[in-house]
């Protein structure tokens, strides 16, 4: 309630303060959106006090007019109350917009979009940066990210102003308005009418472009993943008479070399390939995920590498083989066991080889087709259900944190790109060596746990959450151990659980996910040691019946002896 002092105060103000009528003041625009709840609180403290501070304007072109400057809150609160005599003070129009935008920001909490416009109205006025910096009391930083804003299309920058996109996620949309302004709509667009996905720009900025092409937004822009490109894709690109025969030479050598392979090689991109494409300013590279390219000719033309590239290493492959059997022939005429280990070592070398890609290729799948489930999904209920209840009461014991640890070190360390190194020497003449992939420390495994924490908690939703989980749990089940030191290998996690169905719902979940390439690698491990064991118990068999063979003679010389003897 208004006291006396309130309203001395206020004839003080109108004895002291010139009075203009409110009907001659003209509104320019104002920054800040109105706050229609305020004027009416406002209003009501108007109507019983009247205003105690001034309005400030400026003169305007038409004599006996005014412009206002600031106080857009108070006039519209007047308005309501009725008011038409109203305090003023006048301000130089050369300072009216750094008056008007020091207002706003001071007197109400403006959001980053109406800060943005605040500061490009005073910067119209002839005001430098620096000059808005100084006025607002503002770190230079902060008046330079205001303005980065102002760069974006007119709905991206209320969409920051809202909350939807966060400030962190302006540099990324620019880069991609960089490469693709019609791209940058489109995802603009796809975010607007599905506002969850804003928080996706910063952590799975990859993932959002995808959802966006997928949904057709983008007309006829093109769109590609610069990791790998399967044999459908390059159909469509049509890529001409020599590459399409090269592209078959290369399928025929993988299916020489990779004999339970199914299908043609996947064609891989390398970080020349990327290089490349960063050079001529279509390439968009997310924070997370893979490359992506915005120019058909130039991807056209990665590919026909990355196919010749693939289809070279496949040639040198194929030539190393042959090599290594002739030479393992060699030595096993002279150690038939040493010839069948060898054999085996060729074997287990050629499965490692495919196990490195084929770990991706198990990554590439269970995130691609694991990481959204249904949630009305029986196997993900029981699996989540009974792996929570754990089994029937029976000792036991745990360590804090060792689920995790493991699910990093054995599972998600093995099958993301990210967290190996191409560690392969090169030899003396230049050539490559055979390929060896660093996977970090297994002992702590820090890296990967933070890969592994940011991928659960980048789930937006519960389905997607399920999805996460299985798929770094999956991880842990399926990737091949061949990849790293028999030190370093250790049996997959048991999911215990009543009846075991938590570990039979994992199963059914996971196995339609797993990759052709891993079947692979684990058909050529076995058919690695099934060759082994044959030869050694041949081997074996043929010493012990040498040594039979021998006794016998010996036997026979004796008996002989015996029979002499008795003659």
């Amino acid at each position: 309630m208004p006291n006396a002092t309130t309203h001395a105060k206020a004839r003080d103000i109108a004895d002291v303060t010139p009075m203009i009528a409110l009907d001659t003041i003209d509104l320019a625009e104002n920054v800040r959106d109105r706050d229609e709840a305020k004027e009416e609180a406002l209003s009501k403290s108007i109507a019983l006090v009247g205003l105690l501070e001034p309005l400030t304007v400026r003169a305007a072109d038409e004599p006996g007019r005014w412009v206002l400057v600031a106080g857009y809150t108070r006039y519209h609160a007047c308005v309501l109350a009725g008011i038409e005599q109203v305090p003023y003070t006048v301000r130089d129009q050369a300072t009216e917009h750094v008056d008007r935008a020091v207002e706003n920001i001071a007197r109400t909490q403006l959001n980053a979009y109406e800060e943005a416009r605040a500061l490009a109205a005073a910067l119209d006025s002839g005001l430098t940066e620096d000059g808005a910096a100084t006025a607002l009391c503002w770190p230079k930083q902060r008046v330079t990210a205001r303005l980065r804003l102002l760069e974006l299309p007119e709905a991206a920058q209320r969409m920051v102003g809202a909350g939807t996109i966060a400030l962190s996620a302006i540099d990324d949309l620019l880069a991609v308005s960089a490469v693709s302004p019609t791209l940058l709509d489109a995802v603009v667009f796809h975010i607007g009418e599905n506002p969850s996905n804003g928080r996706q720009i910063t952590g799975n900025l990859g993932w959002l472009i995808g959802q966006v092409v997928r949904r057709g937004d983008v007309g006829d822009l093109f769109v590609a993943y610069l990791n790998s490109i399967n044999a459908h894709e390059i159909e469509q690109l049509r890529l001409g008479k020599k590459t399409t025969e090269l592209y078959a030479r290369a399928e025929t050598l993988h299916k020489q070399l990779e004999h339970y392979a199914y299908g043609p090689p996947t064609i891989r991109f390398t970080t020349e390939d990327i290089d490349q494409a960063r050079a001529a300013g279509v390439l968009i590279e997310p924070s997370e995920g893979a490359a992506i390219i915005c120019d058909r000719g130039l991807y056209r033309e990665l590919v026909k590498q990355a196919i010749k590239r693939t289809t070279a290493g496949l040639e040198d492959r194929a030539q190393q083989r042959a090599a290594d059997k002739i030479e393992a022939r060699a030595a096993a005429k002279d150690d038939p066991l040493a010839g069948a280990r060898r054999e085996r070592g060729g074997a287990l070398r050629d499965a490692t080889v495919q196990g490195h890609g084929a770990n991706l290729d198990l990554g590439a799948a269970l995130i691609n087709g694991l990481a959204t489930v249904d949630p009305t999904d029986m196997n993900v209920a029981r699996f989540f259900v009974y792996a929570l209840l754990g089994p029937e009461p029976i000792s036991g014991y745990g360590n804090h944190g060792e689920r995790v640890q493991q699910l990093a070190a054995i599972g998600v360390r093995l099958v993301v790109d990210e967290l190996r190194t191409d560690a392969t020497k090169i030899r003396k003449d230049g050539t490559r060596g055979a390929l060896k992939v660093d996977y970090g420390d297994h002992r702590n495994p820090e890296r990967a746990i933070t890969w592994l924490w940011k991928w659960i908690e980048g789930a937006t939703t519960a389905d997607e959450l399920y999805g996460r989980a299985l798929v770094v749990i999956a991880a842990e089940q399926h990737a091949t151990r061949l990849v790293i030191p028999s030190s370093q290998r250790h049996p997959a996690m048991r999911w215990s659980s009543r009846k075991d169905r938590a570990q039979k719902a994992l199963k059914g979940l996971a196995g339609p996910h797993l990759p052709k390439s891993l079947a692979a690698v684990e058909h050529a491990v076995a058919k690695a040691h099934r060759e082994y064991d044959q030869a050694e118990a041949e081997i074996r068999t043929a010493a012990t019946a040498a040594m039979a063979t021998q006794g016998d003679d010996h036997v026979a010389q004796v008996d002989a002896a015996d029979l002499d003897g008795e003659e």
